[in-house]
């Protein structure tokens, strides 16, 4: 009878610890669902995250790098990211007036969180994500969105083609400036030992390009503006000795200007595209390589700190 009794209060006692912690298990999962997701507010998007996926995304993030999570400023009117996709129009003047996938900027993921300017250039040219700008503290951000399903096929090959050339651009920066020994059309030699313990600047162009002629003037105001500096101006040029000196009689260019350089543009700096205009540091290294005089203008100053 004792044993009997025993073995009663013992499967009683059991029931109750079972049930305790069922109950405890239970409410620690209810609470879990009530934070299994939160909220990113991005522009124009709204991007369920669960808070691994937040943790994650922020490794090796330093703090000045991170980004908040709080909607950003616009550098313009807020831009509505549907209306942007509606026309090839509309995308290409939103692009010319805000997006250089050459310039400084920090990449967002579309999550709404920094990241690693190859990768996002890179997931620029799966024709997956439209580039959108905007600016907190003072610093231009472009954040990846989603492409729609309907949006115009010639929008996705002007992003594929522009983010191919910046992401090809960006591979050339950190590398050192192929060997050369330019004669300028005054025969005046460039070389690296010249150049040395300078910046050198370096723009790469011929004749017929409309574009590339008229960036003549602002680049002959940036010849003025850094002339105290230590700062060596050179360009590179397609076309013949004799082309150039009668061309130039015509449009006053400040640079020195090397002929028949479209080998070395073309296989030794990779150039895709005219203007490029590259930046090299007093050690030899490439720092940029960028399209136009104005992005070129904006990062000389970051450098130089004017």
């Amino acid at each position: 009878m004792r044993n009997i009794l025993l073995a009663l209060v013992s499967i009683a006692i059991g029931f109750a610890i079972s049930f305790f912690g069922l109950n405890s298990y239970y409410n620690s999962i209810s609470a879990e669902d009530t934070t299994e997701s939160s909220e990113v507010t991005t522009p124009e998007k709204v991007v369920k995250t669960t808070p691994s996926d937040e943790a994650s995304s922020k490794e090796n993030v330093s703090e000045e790098e991170e980004v908040s999570t709080e909607k950003v400023s616009m550098s313009l009117n807020s831009v509505n990211i549907e209306d942007l996709q509606e026309d090839f129009d509309t995308w290409n003047t939103y692009t010319k007036e805000n997006i250089d996938l050459m310039s400084t900027f920090v990449p967002i993921d579309d999550k709404g969180s920094s990241m690693d300017k190859g990768i996002f250039l890179t997931l620029l040219r799966t024709g997956a994500y439209i580039p959108v700008k905007s600016e907190k503290k003072g610093k231009i951000h472009y954040q990846l969105m989603s492409i729609d399903d309907s949006t115009d096929e010639k929008i996705k090959k002007s992003i594929v083609s522009k983010a191919a050339i910046a992401h090809q651009y960006f591979k050339m920066e950190g590398k050192r400036l192929p060997d050369y020994d330019f004669v300028d059309l005054q025969g005046k030699a460039h070389n690296k030992e010249d150049t040395k313990g300078k910046l050198l600047v370096i723009k790469c162009w011929f004749i017929t390009c409309k574009v590339c002629v008229e960036e003549f003037p602002e680049l002959n105001e940036l010849v003025d503006k850094y002339k105290d500096d230590k700062i060596e101006f050179v360009s590179l040029a397609f076309d013949k000795k004799d082309e150039l000196v009668n061309f130039l009689k015509t449009k006053e260019f400040k640079y020195p200007t090397i002929p028949e350089q479209k080998d070395y543009m073309a296989k030794k700096l990779k150039v895709k595209q005219y203007p490029t205009h590259l930046i090299v540091d007093a050690n030899g290294v490439i720092m940029k390589m960028v399209s136009n005089v104005k992005t070129l203008t904006s990062e000389l100053e970051r450098i130089m700190g004017k």
